[in-house]
């Protein structure tokens, strides 16, 4: 047996005054309720059922409908990445030439003037920034590489010309030596009588043997 809406009143529910509700007994609600099978009472809850979960099948289609996060060159996850041609590369080394900070109205004035996005904009700016200064680091790393090598290259040259200025020091000492010992030689040779001749070359021929071995 099926139940429609109607069977859940009375026949005569509209037709009773409010003295008559007040004499008849109270109908109880299962009085009320036809006698519907239990199958019945089990679709409309499984039609309740299939109502709810299409409202969250719905909700949860708007979640994950909404913004996705944005790649790095600003396409939408999910996008095939979009390259730049020739043209756009060329427009933004020049742009960046006159100025490596991109300021908002000039990213957006490029973005329009490109067909890009404002993202896409931001984002080569900041990869080309690093890129410049990964350039300048190695610049200045060769600079300051040359500019090692050439004092060092002084330094060694001072080295060795210092070594050469001590060894003729020490040749010019020891000749200066020898020179004083014969000139005090020959001045003694016309004041002294020969038999201290001998004795003052044996003397000086000595220290000077000395000081050369030194």
């Amino acid at each position: 047996m099926s139940c429609n809406g109607m069977a859940f009143f009375p026949a005569n529910f509209m037709l009773q005054s409010p003295h008559e509700e007040d004499h008849q007994p109270s109908t109880s609600i299962n009085q009320m309720l036809p006698s519907c099978p239990p199958q019945d009472f089990h679709g409309v809850a499984s039609f309740l059922g299939k109502r709810s979960m299409s409202f969250s099948g719905i909700d949860v289609c708007e979640e994950a409908n909404g913004e996705d996060d944005l790649s790095d060159d600003g396409s939408q996850a999910g996008e095939k990445k979009r390259r730049l041609n020739m043209e756009q590369v060329k427009t933004l080394e020049k742009n960046f030439e006159l100025g490596n900070k991109l300021e908002p109205e000039r990213k957006m004035q490029l973005a329009r003037a490109l067909g890009l996005q404002p993202r896409q904009i931001a984002i080569w700016f900041q990869n080309r920034r690093a890129r410049w200064k990964t350039k300048q680091l190695e610049k200045d790393y060769d600079l300051l590489k040359r500019q090692y090598e050439a004092i060092k290259a002084d330094n060694d040259a001072l080295q060795t010309q210092n070594q050469k200025l001590h060894a003729e020091v020490i040749i010019l000492t020891k000749y200066t030596y020898v020179f004083i010992h014969l000139s005090v030689f020959i001045f003694s040779l016309s004041c002294r009588p020969c038999f201290m001749l001998r004795n003052a070359l044996k003397f000086l021929f000595h220290q000077t043997s000395i000081q050369l071995n030194n």
